[in-house]
């Protein structure tokens, strides 16, 4: 059952500035104080909720956004649990996910731990210099026992959620082509 007391185009057109908006939000707290408010993950959620129900109908608009968290869990809480990842990127994550469904999220994925990869090369050119980074990549290739990573200050930790936002943007665009559509 579809809602039809809203103007499609002019309700999912708001609710995408919401996600976008709430998405540049989170990457700017992480840049100052490494942390995701749980508001801004719980935001997000709510509107993809809403925004899959809008666009699918309840029945398959739930399934689809909960099949999305459900899959963003799975691929990043473990790395959480490894200590690897912040609580709140894997919650920003998952609540992005909710806009985009399971198969949108694989591809969300795919595209944060790429942009992860490289934004946390350029942070570490940053913080220790080029030369120290290449050697220790030297080091890493050819004895990757040597190679010991120290303790990060909070400070010092890469703002994972540039990745996250960079990632669902990438699965929100993949998922609104026109030849993987209803």
């Amino acid at each position: 059952m579809r809602l039809v007391s809203f103007d499609l185009p002019a309700a999912w057109l708001a609710l995408a500035a919401g996600f976008v908006v709430l998405l540049g939000l989170a990457c700017l707290s992480d840049v100052r104080s490494r942390r995701v408010p749980n508001a801004l993950s719980a935001g997000l959620l709510v509107l993809g909720l809403i925004a899959s129900v809008v666009r699918n109908g309840v029945g398959d608009g739930l399934v689809h956004s909960l099949a999305g968290v459900a899959t963003g869990l799975a691929i990043w809480l473990p790395m959480y649990v490894l200590r690897l990842m912040g609580a709140g990127d894997v919650k920003l994550f998952a609540a992005g996910a909710a806009w985009i469904g399971w198969q949108a999220s694989l591809v969300a994925a795919l595209a944060t731990g790429l942009l992860g990869g490289a934004l946390g090369l350029m942070w570490l050119m940053h913080q220790q210099g080029m030369m120290a980074v290449a050697m220790a990549l030297v080091h890493a290739v050819r004895a990757p026992k040597l190679l010991q990573l120290k303790p990060m200050d909070k400070r010092e930790r890469v703002p994972y959620a540039l990745a996250i936002a960079g990632g669902l943007m990438c699965g929100w665009w993949w998922a609104a082509l026109p030849i993987w559509s209803r």
